[in-house]
């Protein structure tokens, strides 16, 4: 559990600290005050990374030469964290607690959904980084190998190389694509599984996810065949047409596809829901705590699915939650006001 944070220079923050307590904590504040930002140092805290962008360095504030931001965590005692990011120097911290797993919700989480499959696999994989130590690795050896195969394939399309050269990478693309495509298969059942129960307990329609691979076949054979077949597209494409990198999932919700057939509402409680089935795996499958930061996650919704979110959020050991303003819904839980 968080209890405090210091902000320094982060963002719009000039120095300020936020108390929270443990359960539901409600983050009031109109837009543009800092709750997105207030989330995005716990989650960088954490994660040793912003949810928001690539280049730590935007999130040092305007003027400034570097941001600091301390915590400090109740988890079997008491423990602070620190770190430090310089525009010269950039990250400076100490060892990150690798048992609290920092979950995030923002509302670009719908384009998981409405964008192209590159988006579902980046967000699966997420899932899987965190409760799988060297699931990382697995997927940079495998994106080496694909950009080896890549050269391979436009060498032979300029006519330097024979086929024999792309072909030598085949069978590493098969191992450690089929590595990756395991896995993948595995957690989304689990993570179906999740979300199935939120929506029992939401009342909502069934929920189901279905992965495609590019390169299932009923044997290692077939599979094999099938990477040989795709051959002659490779060559005129100059790039890998087949493997985990070209793979497909569906969210689907009493049958739809939620991608063309369901309401952005609808899509944002599914996405809840994904958030939700990524933090229990985290505490279930990887031995962590989980910390909920849901940034705007009810606005869109009607009245029944918000009190539905609520209770939801009410079954974590501790929830941060953004709001535009206070109402009587949040009587008795903590609230951070920023205005």
């Amino acid at each position: 559990m968080i209890k405090n944070i210091i902000l320094r220079d982060f963002r719009n923050y000039n120095n300020e600290e936020r108390v929270f307590k443990e359960g539901l904590n409600i983050i009031i504040g109109v837009n543009g005050r800092g709750k997105t930002n207030l989330l995005e140092a716990i989650f960088f805290l954490l994660q040793g990374r912003s949810m928001r962008t690539n280049d730590v360095k935007e999130m040092i504030r305007k003027g400034s030469d570097e941001a600091l931001v301390e915590g400090r965590f109740e988890i079997d005692g008491e423990r602070k964290e620190r770190v430090v990011v310089n525009r010269e120097e950039g990250t400076r911290r100490g060892r990150r607690i690798d048992y609290l797993e920092a979950v995030s919700f923002q509302p670009d989480d719908m384009w998981i959904i409405k964008k192209g499959p590159e988006a579902r696999r980046g967000a699966l994989d997420e899932i899987i980084k965190g409760v799988k130590r060297g699931y990382a690795a697995t997927t940079q050896e495998y994106q080496r190998i694909l950009r080896q195969r890549n050269e391979a394939i436009k060498a032979v399309r300029k006519g330097a190389k024979e086929r024999e050269y792309m072909r030598s990478w085949n069978q590493l693309l098969y191992q450690k694509g089929r590595e990756i495509t395991q896995e993948r298969e595995g957690m989304l059942r689990k993570v179906e599984a999740e979300m199935a129960r939120a929506a029992q307990r939401w009342g909502a329609e069934e929920v189901s996810l279905r992965y495609y691979s590019s390169m299932r076949g009923k044997s290692e054979e077939e599979a094999r065949e099938k990477i040989l077949r795709m051959e002659e597209a490779e060559i005129r494409r100059g790039i890998t047409l087949i493997g985990p990198h070209r793979d497909e999932i569906l969210f689907l919700a009493g049958g739809r596809n939620a991608r063309r057939e369901c309401s952005q509402g609808e899509q944002k409680i599914l996405m809840i829901m994904w958030r939700l089935a990524q933090a229990r795996l985290a505490m279930e499958d990887g031995g962590k705590q989980a910390l909920l930061l849901m940034d705007d996650c009810l606005s869109e919704l009607d009245e029944g699915n918000k009190e539905k979110t609520i209770k939801e959020l009410e079954r974590w050991g501790q929830a941060l939650v953004t709001v535009t303003e206070d109402n009587s819904r949040f009587k008795g839980y903590w609230k951070v006001n920023l205005d």
